[in-house]
Formats: structure tokens, sequence, C-alpha cells
């Protein structure tokens, strides 16, 4: 019996069958091979097969099904009670070996097969072993004896050293010779290399291809092959492995490549995708990463780039390799430059997955990175004290910032998203609470405060002057002085910040994909990736996480932002509410809201708190009510437009020192953060 593998797959080879039956039409369309529509004077075929390659359908003589249905009527069988005889007429004419299959069987369709479709085959050679197992050769002709000869003569070319490959790989791929006598004992072509299929098992080759030696172009050889010819490597396939896999047009370049050690590759022999496809759906639970290394030409692109989609439409991991200018192939690279091939073979297998090379493999990789970090922008939060902290400012990385509720965090993101706006890079602001209009006025509310600090302005003449957000949302400007101040404000605001401040409103839902949408798009249009801020975190949903808690919806939001900025190597600041229970208390690491994963995976976590020291000796009652009454007055300071010192706590930082805690100062009341006028300390010891 048939298995359902075979059955699948022997389904989805259709167009192959069609074409080994010789029944495309000379404009590329097939005809029918039941009624001959498409054969006539003008071509004219009503011949279609389905957009998923698996049925048909004639209009002619309206008939239709899948490849079996096609081949029973072709050889007058009935497809249900004959299904065995079916398939392996099928199997013979694509070049499929059925695992499950009765010898006589598969002897009786062969020869039907060759009679209907006029298919021949070369003879097998004379010493081919007898009354091996059909099994242990894949039912098919076995030339283990050829290929042995063969590669016992390879000393007498150097067709393979010219092509690059080294003694090593000559050997273990058994590649080999036709002499003279070798050439008449098995009716082969003189003076040609012979290149064997592995098939997995040692010694054993059902399959193989010549090329002659004394051929000016050796893209255009000779071959005896034994069938239709399947995947060089093919057993690579087969391999449970996430190591990625090269894939190659020519056996030469599939060998070239597996000249270096780790690097592995299957060979289509042209750019015949579905021969790769067709494999590949054989394989149950595919996983191997698949680097498509075909042909620097045009042919080579066209077939990369239609294979790369197929394999997006599979779910199956792919990247394109880059060739270097002016090289053709991975053979010209290996001829070329064999360390600058080995680097870039590396490269390309560290891209699409780190862990399948020791670390060896990865030290390029690895002072290319320290390169980067040295070379890589710094984005200045504005605040001195902040930067400092910082190792700078803002650097790739998943920055995290909490505070208890009307803290300022929100404001102190915006004024970081404004500096960096106005220094000419781009900003992506996703809010999700407050609208583009609030924070526009939030952002006009700071500059006039800072317009009256600026111009000298007393306390009193700054509360008369400077608009807070509400006055700007209401247009609540009565005096000369407030008008022109606010007119200021909008024409700074709009000549620097706002030229490169893009603000999205969240309110209908946005989750970590539409952040890497939003990104990329942005890429698209600009140019260049923005730094991204996100107001806040724990309104960030996830799609299709119905069934999980709050926690884990957020480990997996954090995860997808981190993993955004390091694939775009941009910042990410995402704003985070607080726990309840932190309440007038100090803050620590787990005092952030679902704080496991962003405690884990944020390069920088920090929080706001007003500062507070407190004697060691002093009772817990006491500090506790001590802490209260600072905050309280901290409080009323804020209501009267007072700046009051805040800390910001920094708990983690894959960049500087942990535990740097610098001090600024906030004038709530006008959304502005500002530095110290006198230095404080802002290192390990200090009490709070």
């Amino acid at each position: 019996m048939i298995d359902e593998k075979d059955k699948r797959t022997l389904k989805s080879s259709l167009s192959n069958y069609l074409q080994a039956i010789g029944t495309k039409t000379t404009n590329g369309k097939y005809n029918c091979p039941i009624c001959g529509s498409g054969t006539g004077k003008h071509h004219t075929s009503a011949f279609s097969i389905a957009p998923d390659g698996q049925s048909w359908k004639c209009f002619s003589c309206n008939a239709g099904g899948d490849v079996f249905e096609l081949a029973a009527l072709v050889n007058k069988l009935d497809p249900k009670g004959d299904f065995n005889k079916v398939a392996n007429i099928v199997a013979d004419a694509v070049g499929y070996n059925l695992r499950s299959t009765a010898t006589d069987a598969r002897k009786d369709t062969a020869t039907a097969t060759k009679a209907k479709t006029g298919i021949t085959y070369p003879a097998e050679p004379k010493n081919t072993p007898q009354g091996k197992p059909e099994s242990d050769t894949q039912n098919k002709a076995d030339f283990s004896q050829l290929v042995k000869e063969a590669a016992g003569n390879v000393s007498q070319t150097d067709y393979f050293i010219k092509r690059g490959l080294s003694a090593a790989t000559i050997e273990k791929f058994s590649l080999g010779y036709i002499t003279p006598e070798l050439a008449k004992k098995y009716g082969l072509q003189a003076h040609s290399v012979l290149i064997p299929y592995p098939t997995g098992k040692e010694g054993v080759y059902n399959y193989y291809i010549t090329r002659s030696t004394e051929e000016k172009e050796y893209r255009k050889p000779k071959k005896e092959v034994a069938g239709a010819e399947p995947v060089y490597n093919l057993p690579a396939l087969y391999e449970p492995t996430d190591a990625p896999l090269f894939v190659t047009e020519g056996q030469i370049d599939a060998l070239s490549i597996m000249e270096y050690e780790h690097a592995d590759a299957v060979a289509v022999g042209g750019v015949d995708i579905n021969k790769l496809l067709q494999a590949i759906e054989g394989v149950e639970g595919f996983q191997r990463p698949l680097i498509i290394a075909t042909d620097a030409d045009e042919r080579g692109k066209k077939t990369c780039r239609k294979l790369l989609q197929e394999l997006k439409g599979r779910a199956i991991k792919a990247a394109a390799y880059k060739h270097p200018d002016g090289l053709k192939d991975i053979n010209d690279e290996l001829n070329a430059d064999r360390d600058a091939l080995e680097r870039n073979i590396y490269s390309h297998i560290l891209k699409l997955n780190k862990n399948t090379l020791p670390a060896c493999f990865k030290m390029q990789e690895f002072l290319k990175h320290l390169k980067e970090g040295r070379n890589a922008k710094t984005y200045s939060t504005g605040l001195k004290a902040l930067d400092d902290a910082l190792g700078g400012g803002l650097r790739e990385g998943l920055y995290c910032i909490g505070a208890m509720s009307g803290f300022g965090k929100s404001t102190l993101a915006l004024q970081i998203a404004d500096t960096i706006a106005a220094a000419g890079d781009d900003v992506l602001y996703i809010s999700l609470e407050m609208s583009a209009d609030d924070l526009t006025a939030k952002s006009i509310s700071r500059r006039t405060y800072q317009q009256c600090i600026e111009n000298g302005a007393s306390h009193e003449n700054i509360l008369a002057v400077a608009r807070t957000t509400l006055d700007v949302l209401r247009c609540d400007i009565a005096t000369q002085a407030q008008s022109k101040t606010f007119m200021e404000a909008v024409t700074a605001y709009t000549e620097h910040e706002a030229k490169h401040l893009y603000i999205v409103e969240g309110m209908q839902g946005v989750n970590a994909d539409t952040v890497r949408q939003l990104v990329a798009q942005h890429c698209q249009r600009h140019g260049r990736p923005p730094v991204v801020f996100i107001d806040y975190l724990q309104l960030l949903p996830q799609a299709d996480t119905t069934q999980n808690t709050d926690k884990i919806k957020m480990d997996i939001a954090i995860k997808a932002l981190k993993d955004i900025s390091r694939d775009y190597k941009i910042p990410i600041m995402a704003i985070s509410s607080m726990n309840r229970g932190s309440y007038g208390k100090s803050k620590d690491m787990a005092s952030f809201k679902e704080s496991g994963g962003i405690e884990y995976t944020a390069d920088v976590l920090m929080a706001l708190e007003f500062p507070f020291t407190a004697d060691s000796n002093t009772s817990a009652a006491k500090i506790e009510a001590a802490r209260e009454h600072s905050e309280k007055e901290n409080y009323r300071k804020q209501r009267r437009g007072v700046p009051v010192k805040i800390v910001v706590k920094i708990f983690k930082s894959r960049l500087t020192p942990p535990f740097s805690h610098p001090i600024i100062e906030s004038c709530n009341m006008f959304n502005c953060f500002m530095d110290c006028k006198e230095e404080a300390p802002a290192r390990q010891g200090f009490k709070f």
C-alpha cells in the first residue's frame, strides 16, 4: 500500500508529471493528454491547473481531478481499484522513490509508464550488484560499483582541483573520473568527471551525473543520468537540525560550500525550484532555515526571489545569499578568495541561527559589534545628569521608566522625545492613553516655561505668563505677555521638535506587531528608523493571547519590543506603571507592574521618586511617617509651581554601572524637567 506521506508528495507533482509525459505546448501551456486540446494549429489549450498545483481541469473534454486521476486516464486504469499501479506510474514519471511499494508492481508499472509516455532510461551498468533488496537502493539502480571505480581514477584528472575543491572534499563525496577503459566498460563518455549523488548510506549510489572535461563551457556539460534528476545531497534535507542549509544551482557550488566545516548545502541542478519544494514537502516537520545561494545572474536572482516567496508561504525561514560584486556563483568565490568565502558563508549562517556555530566562528561578529557599539549613535536626553548616568544618552536597547501615577513619567518621556526630535532625529511617539493634542499641549506648556526661565522672569511672573497644559488646551491666554510667549513657544516648537516628531494615537488598539509595522513603514518612507516611545507599556495588548494572564501578555510584549530594538538598532523607551503596593515606599525592581518580563528583558530599568534620606537607627514607623510628610510637602510645592527634586533610580543598565541615581528637578505644573542648579551625589551609597 502507498503510505499517506507518499500520497501527499505525489499529489503535488502534477506539473512535473505533465512535463514528464510531454504535454507542454509551444506557448508554455499544457495540452490535454486525454483529448489533445492544445495540439492544434494555434496550440490553444483548454487544459488548466489550479493555483495550488494539485488539481487540473480540461474545459474541452470536461475531464478533471488530481495527478492520480490524470495518470489513470492516460494509462486506462481505474483510479481507485488500480491505485497502487497508478501511484507507481506517477512516481516513475517524476523520479520519486516510493517507500512502500511492492517490487513486482513497481516493475510492471515502470514498463507501463515507458510504453505509454515514451520515456527511456539509461541502461544499468553491467556489473550492478544482483539480488540486492530494492529497499537498500531506494527502488533505484545501484551504481555503487561504478562510483567506486571512478573514484579510484580521480587522481588522473585535475578538473576538481582546478575548481578549487580540496582532496578531502573529493574523497568525502566520492568524486570520480571516467577513463577510456571505464567508459568502454559502462558505455559512458571517456575523459569525463563523475559526481555521484549521496543517498545517506555509505557506499550506496543510485544516481550520478558526468561532465566532460574537454568542453569549453563547463556550465553546459553532457549529463548521463538514471531517471529524473533529484536534489543533490538530498539527505541534508532530512537531518533533524535547525542549522542553516545553503541552496545552490550547481553541484560544484554546493561542494564549494561544503569545503568548510559546519556548512552544508544542496543543489537543484538549475533554476527549477519545484524540485526543492517537493522534496521539502516530503519531510515531515521540516525546520532547517535555508540560505538561497543561486547564481548572481538575472535568472538566478529571479529564481531566488521566487523561491523566497514560496518558502515564506510555507512558513520556512529563509534568506538570500549576497555574492561579492563581480562574482557569479559560489565556486567563483572559492577560486577568487577562499578566506573571503569562508567569512561570507559563516556570516550568513550567523544571521539565521547564531547557535549552530561554535564560539570561535563568532569572533568576527564580536569584533564587528564592538566597532558598531563604539560608533553607535547616542541620543541626548537633554538632561546632563541623566546623560552622564546613561553613558551619554540613549543607545540601541529597551529602556523602561516607571513612576507612580501623576509623577511625570510621561512628561519626562515626551521631553526626551522632543529633545531628540529637535536635534534632527526622527521620533515615533506611540501614545496609548493621551491624544496628540494633549501631548502637543504639554510640549507647548514646557516651551512657555523655558522661555520665562531664559528671560530671567521671577516666580510670580512665571506663574502669570507660562501656560499649563490645561491653559493651552482651553486657549486661556488673556494678556499680551501671555499671547506673545505662547506664540513664540508655538513657533519654536513648529520649527524644531515638530518637524521630526511623529505621534501615533493608539486608542484603537496597538500591539507589539503594530509597533514593528509602524517602524518598518517609517523606514520605507524616510530611509531611516525612528527612536520609539511607548506610552504606556501596560496598555500594549497582544494579538492571539486571550488565554494568557496579564503577566504572560506583558512578557510577550516586552520581549517583542526588545526584538524590534535589536533588529532596527534603535532605542525604545517604554513607560511603565507601578504596583499599588509600592505607593509611599522606596522603589525597586519589583515595584514595576507585572515586573517579571520587565526586570529581566529591559536593557535599562529606571524609576522616578522624590529623594528621601533617613537615619538607619530610626524606627520603621518613624521613617514611613517622615517619608509621607516629605512627599506631601513636595506635592504642595508642585501645586504652587515650585520646582522639586526628583531622583532617577537606575536599577539596571547594560551600558553603565548599576545603582546610579542622578537627581534632576521637575516643575510638574509646566511639564518641565531640568538639571539641578547645584551638584548632587549620584552614585552608590546615597540613601533614599
